[in-house]
C-alpha cells in the first residue's frame, strides 16, 4: 500500500517499451489504411509494428513519436531481402525508393503496384520510345515482365535470361541450329540485327532486308546485311580478298548480285542457321510453286552447287576451274 501511494506521489513515467506492452490499435485513428482491395499482409493482420515503431508517449501529439523500426529505403528490404540480391538492381529498388512502384499498405492491382504493366513502366520510360509501325509481341500485349525482371537479374536491361537465351524462352531454338550458323546468331547477339521492343522495319530488323527474289545491286541495296559485311563482297568483279565465293579471282558474288537481273540475298542465304555450309538454303522458295533446290558441297579452297536453275558448276578459288 505505502509502495502504491510513493508512486502516485511522484509519479510514473513509461518507456517506450512498456507503452508497447499492450498492442496499438491504430485502426481506432487511422481508419483508411486499407482503401484498395490489395492489402499489404502486414496491414490486413493488423501488425503495424511490424514497420513502424513508437519513440515516445507523445502520439500522436508529437509528430517525431512514431517512425519506421529502419530507415525507410532498407524497411522493405527487412522482409523482402531476397529482392536485392542480384548484381543488377532496378534503380528504385537500390535506391530503396519501393513506393515509387508500391503502395505501403493497400492498392487496387495485385503485388500492391500502383498501375498494372505497363502503364506502371510508363511512369518512368517514355512510352515513344517502345512503339513502331512492327512491335515485339511482349510489349505489344503491354508484358515487360516477359523479358525484364522489376526487381534484379544477373543481367544487364533486368534481362531475365542473358543473350539469346532470353529469346529462346519463346522462339524456338532450332533456328540457330545447323551445320553453319551466322556469327551473330552463334554469339547469341540477337541484338546485332534486331531491334528488341519495335521499329519501322519488318521481324523487328534494324534496317531494311529485301523481300523480293530480284533486286538490283546498289551499295544501300541490302541495309541490314552491309550493317556487317563490306559491300565490295558484290560490287567488286575481281577480288582476292572480299569474299571466298570466287572462281581464282571472278568474283561470284557479284555474277549472281551485281547485274540487272540481280538476286537478292534471301534467295540463297538464311541469316540464322542452315544444314549446309555457308548458311546456303537447301531450296530456293517464291518461285511459283517450284521451290528450287540448291545443294551446296564446299570444299578446301571452293565448293560447288547443284540447282535447279542451271547446271553443276564448280570453283576454286586458287586454282580457277574452267567451266564447261
Amino acid at each position: 500500500m505505502a509502495t502504491a501511494l510513493y508512486l502516485l506521489c511522484v509519479g510514473v513515467t513509461l518507456t517506450p517499451g512498456d507503452a508497447l506492452a499492450e498492442p496499438f490499435k491504430c485502426s481506432i485513428c487511422h481508419k483508411d489504411l486499407i482503401r484498395g482491395s490489395v492489402p499489404h499482409k502486414p496491414v490486413a493482420s493488423g501488425r503495424c509494428l511490424d514497420c513502424h515503431q513508437q519513440f515516445n508517449d507523445n502520439h500522436p501529439l508529437d509528430k517525431d513519436s512514431m517512425g519506421f523500426k529502419v530507415k525507410k529505403e532498407k524497411l522493405c528490404a527487412t522482409c523482402h531481402g531476397h529482392l536485392v540480391q542480384k548484381p543488377v538492381l532496378h534503380k528504385p529498388v537500390g535506391l530503396g525508393q519501393c513506393t515509387n512502384c508500391h503502395m505501403a499498405h493497400s492498392a487496387e492491382v495485385k503485388s500492391l503496384l500502383k498501375d498494372p504493366s505497363p502503364a506502371l513502366c510508363f511512369r518512368c520510360h517514355p512510352q515513344n520510345h517502345f512503339t513502331g509501325a512492327f512491335t515485339h509481341k511482349p510489349v505489344a500485349d503491354g508484358d515487360c515482365l516477359a523479358c525484364h525482371d522489376a526487381h534484379q537479374s544477373e543481367s544487364k536491361s533486368l534481362l531475365r535470361k542473358p543473350g539469346s537465351e532470353l529469346c529462346f524462352m519463346c522462339h524456338d531454338r532450332k533456328i540457330a541450329m545447323g551445320k553453319s550458323v551466322h556469327q551473330p546468331v552463334r554469339n547469341g547477339d540477337c541484338v546485332n540485327c534486331h531491334q528488341i521492343h519495335g521499329g519501322p522495319y519488318r521481324k523487328l530488323l534494324k534496317d531494311d532486308y529485301p523481300t523480293v527474289l530480284y533486286k538490283p545491286f546498289s551499295y544501300d541495296a541490302f541495309p541490314i546485311c552491309f550493317r556487317c559485311h563490306d559491300p565490295k563482297l558484290v560490287a567488286a568483279e575481281t577480288t582476292d580478298r572480299f569474299t571466298k565465293f570466287r572462281n581464282g579471282e571472278r568474283n561470284l558474288h557479284a555474277v549472281h548480285v551485281n547485274k540487272t537481273k540481280a538476286r537478292s540475298c534471301r534467295v540463297c542465304h538464311n541469316p540464322h542457321a542452315e544444314q549446309q555450309e555457308r548458311l546456303i538454303y537447301p531450296k530456293a522458295e517464291g518461285f511459283g510453286t517450284w521451290d528450287i533446290p540448291i545443294r551446296f558441297e564446299a570444299t578446301p579452297t571452293g565448293g560447288g552447287c547443284s540447282v535447279g536453275c542451271h547446271r553443276t558448276l564448280r570453283y576454286d578459288r586458287v586454282k580457277a576451274i574452267e567451266q564447261q
